[in-house]
């Protein structure tokens, strides 16, 4: 399983790839739950999904810097990331193998063999939330790998 890194104004963090593609899925999904969907924002949940179920292995990326340049861009971001984490701790403590594989997260033949634990999940989600936040000081080198 690849890792991926995600990057904002310089800093960021490592994940597997399993996990930020959930991330990124689940997030374009709740992008598009919005009654008035700005252009940037569409286009944003467009690559998001792609990022998630294409099979990029290693290279998966939320593009943060070029989707959510500015502060106003950034808060409505990071309003729908506190949305899908909610989403994700409601999951309760597994997420079953069966619902990720009915994503299509990782591209063709991907599959989840087990129920994961919802932490593998939500780690991601807590660290994307302090990086749009600031709050994330971590480079490439630096960074463990959630």
């Amino acid at each position: 399983m690849g890792s991926s890194f995600t990057e904002y104004r310089g800093s960021g963090f490592w994940s597997r790839d399993a996990s930020l593609e959930l991330w990124l899925y689940l997030l374009a999904q709740e992008a598009r739950r919005l009654d008035s969907l700005p252009a940037w924002l569409r286009a944003a949940a467009e690559d998001w999904h792609l990022q998630a179920t294409a099979g990029m292995g290693g290279c998966v990326s939320a593009r943060l810097d070029e989707h959510i340049p500015t502060p106003e861009r950034a808060a409505v971001v990071l309003l729908l990331a506190e949305r899908v984490l909610a989403v994700l701790h409601e999951r309760g403590e597994m997420v079953p193998a069966a619902w990720l594989n009915s994503l299509g997260l990782g591209g063709a033949g991907a599959t989840f063999t087990q129920d994961l634990p919802t932490d593998v999940f939500t780690r991601v989600g807590e660290t994307f939330i302090r990086l749009l936040r600031g709050e994330v000081t971590w480079d490439a080198a630096t960074s463990p790998v959630l």
